[in-house]
């Protein structure tokens, strides 16, 4: 079947057909009784050699004649055109690898026995042929009949091979199969499962190894679906079939298909994604259905198993008695409240409604009675990523009304819940009545004291001026039978009477700091000097407590203060001293630094513990006990209010039976109106 270009079949052609005409004009005068038809036919034309020339020439048929070597002899111009060339004279049949190894040579044996054959169709490429070389070919499908060329005695000399060109039908055919194959290969390996129902009857005429695997192995294809699956649910069954009578694509979302999976009586209930599609025939006729079917069972567990885990959450914090509300971050719209929460709205309380509504839906004020708009409710702060920390509000519902007090906590996103924002609040309502009826009550408390104290206040002086009188006498005549028989007394009681009146001075100064009425007068003060003033005061009861008051620092300290506030806060960091430190010498220094005074006032005494430093500092509180030191626990209260009212700050650095050190640091001028107020009068003074 080889070919070689160049040597076409014009040559040989020729050479036959001068034999031909030869041969043709002796059987025109010369016709037989046997003479065939066509043989007549021809006869009877002017030049039949020239018609059989055309007729082989322009066929469009390839054509090919081959003699018992299995050289060819004789080729068409269609044959050149399908080949590429014409074989060349080395060529045979009997050599032609190609025919060998297809067994084609035995079909050609038995053409020259006088049989027409056919051949199947192959790929012929004569560039693989061994014992020829030809560089110019093409490769194509061909497909052979090969009928016997007899001669006048019935001898078969050559064979005549006509050939088809079925190239493009093969690679069609080849392309539709590799389709088929990869349709195959993608039915059979996606992750579903599918099946192929054919006709009224639903016989499986495809079924992809998952399938069979999901179905314990069972023998589906050429089987009825309810043959092969006797246990499957009927609804399944009706569904296809009205697949089977619409031609409508039908699509169920977590279908729960229960059946003996494994065939081995063990029944279960598995969820499925289903996509029922219709197949149609050339017709347009619904003939078939193809299902595929996703397994979702995890993910619907999964699934149900959350929402089991948010109806049990829901029912705990149902029967939390505190009100917990949850909203959506970002939108603030309320997804869940409890039943306390509903009780204080007085049903439930609307949920996934908008939040734009929330200010029609909620009244809800601030302490003051001022209504909050949708964008400053709890749920909208909370939403926009605001911590709430003890918010306090007024909630009107149809319960009543409820003083709240609202924290918030974001939630992440966990175990397949999304991110929430929690709003758990507290009704403080009853806690803030009695706030109100214990403010009113140290109010009263607060007036008592001021008035006591000013009630007192005036006989203690009298009382004190008086004794103080007679002390100057006892002094101004020591030797008289009177200043011998009581000045020791009158001097006892003086000192008791300063005592009293100390006393009712830390009280009237709560009632001043309760009643917001601590007012300060600002001037010119030095620092040291006020100690060195105090110090000499203490100089008689530091004598008594056998205590040495040491002054040091800085000579000069001038700041803008209230002079009788700081004396008197330097007079009870004395004090205190000269009590928890007797028998031991206090130290008062005073320095500047980074344009603050600083006042120190250290004692060896017996010291306080860390948790009493926490408290000492406030109203009515002691670091010991009161049989073995008197007092009120006012003196450090009053100390730290005056030292913060003057913008400055006081702590104690201390422990157990190694002393105190109190430390006072104050601007050297106050910040803010006061600060200009004084600069104005040093200008009118100057």
């Amino acid at each position: 079947m080889a070919t070689r270009k160049g040597r076409g079949p014009r040559g040989a052609k020729q050479g036959a057909v001068r034999r031909s005409r030869g041969d043709g004009a002796n059987r025109a005068v010369r016709p037989t009784s046997g003479v065939s038809p066509l043989r007549e036919q021809l006869a009877s034309v002017s030049d039949p050699l020239a018609l059989l020339e055309g007729l082989f020439l322009h066929s469009p048929v390839p054509y090919a004649i081959f003699d018992r070597e299995g050289h060819c002899r004789l080729s068409n111009p269609a044959y050149r055109a399908m080949f590429g060339s014409v074989p060349p004279p080395e060529y045979s049949l009997f050599r032609d690898e190609l025919v060998a190894k297809m067994g084609l040579d035995l079909l050609l044996h038995r053409a020259f026995e006088g049989e027409t054959v056919q051949t199947p169709t192959i790929w012929y490429d004569v560039k693989e042929l061994q014992h020829i070389e030809v560089t110019q070919a093409h490769r194509i499908a061909i497909s052979c009949t090969c009928f016997p060329l007899a001669c006048d005695a019935g001898e078969v000399q050559y064979i005549a091979l006509a050939y088809k060109d079925v190239t493009a039908e093969l690679m069609a055919r080849e392309a539709e199969h590799l389709e088929r194959r990869r349709l195959y290969q993608l039915l059979t390996k996606a992750p579903l499962a599918i099946d192929l129902l054919r006709g009224q009857d639903l016989r499986f005429e495809f079924a992809s190894p998952l399938l069979k695997r999901l179905l314990g192995g069972r023998e589906l294809v050429g089987r009825r679906l309810l043959d092969a699956v006797p246990d499957i649910a009927p609804d399944l069954v009706t569904l296809c079939l009205n697949v089977m009578k619409t031609g409508e694509r039908v699509v169920a979302r977590e279908y729960a298909l229960t059946i003996d999976y494994a065939g081995k009586g063990h029944v279960e209930t598995r969820y499925w994604n289903l996509s029922h599609e219709p197949l149609f025939d050339e017709q347009g006729r619904v003939d078939g259905i193809v299902t595929f079917a996703f397994e979702v069972t995890e993910q619907v567990l999964a699934r149900h198993a959350v929402e089991h885990q948010q109806r049990w959450l829901e029912a705990v914090l149902d029967l939390m008695p505190m009100p917990v509300v949850m909203a959506e971050p970002n939108t603030g719209v309320i997804t869940f409240s409890n039943d306390a929460a509903d009780r204080l709205y007085g049903g439930p309380m609307p949920t996934n409604v908008s939040a734009s509504e929330y200010g029609e839906i909620f009244h809800v004020t601030d302490m003051q009675g001022r209504r909050l708009g949708p964008e400053l409710l709890p749920s909208a702060r909370a939403a926009r990523g605001e911590r709430l920390d003890g918010m306090e509000v007024m909630w009107h519902t149809k319960a009543g009304q409820f003083v709240l007090s609202i924290c918030s906590e974001v939630l992440p996103a966990m175990h397949g819940h999304p991110e929430v924002t929690l709003l758990p609040f507290l009704d403080i309502t009853r806690l803030k009545s009695v706030e109100q009826r214990l403010q009113d009550a140290i109010r009263v408390r607060d007036e008592f004291l001021s008035v006591a104290s000013h009630e007192l206040k005036t006989p203690l002086t009298v009382l004190g001026l008086r004794l103080q009188s007679f002390a100057r006498a006892a002094l101004a005549d020591p030797d008289s039978d009177w200043a011998q028989r009581h000045a020791r007394d009158v001097e006892g009681m003086l000192r008791q009477v300063m005592r009293l009146a100390d006393l009712v001075n830390g009280l009237l100064d709560v009632s001043r700091i309760g009643t917001g009425r601590l007012n300060l007068e600002y001037e010119q003060v030095d620092l040291r000097a006020l100690v060195q003033e105090v110090a000499a005061r203490f100089q008689p009861e530091a004598e008594r407590a056998e205590c040495d008051v040491e002054v040091s620092g800085t000579d000069v300290i001038v700041g803008a203060w209230d002079r009788m506030r700081l004396e008197q806060v330097v007079t009870n960091l004395v004090s205190n001293a000269l009590k928890y430190g007797a028998g031991h010498p206090v130290r008062v220094h005073v320095e500047v630094e980074e344009g603050r005074a600083r006042l120190r006032v250290r004692d060896e005494g017996i010291g306080i513990s860390a948790e009493a430093q926490a408290r000492i500092f406030h109203k009515f509180e002691r670091a010991v006990s009161e049989r073995n030191y008197g007092g009120l626990g006012l003196g450090l209260y009053v100390t730290r209010t005056l030292v913060e009212a003057m913008e400055g700050v006081i702590h104690v650095d201390s422990a157990l039976g190694a002393g105190a050190t109190f430390t006072v640091e104050l601007p050297l001028c106050p910040s803010g109106p006061v600060a200009v107020a004084i600069k104005a009068i040093k200008e009118l003074a100057s």
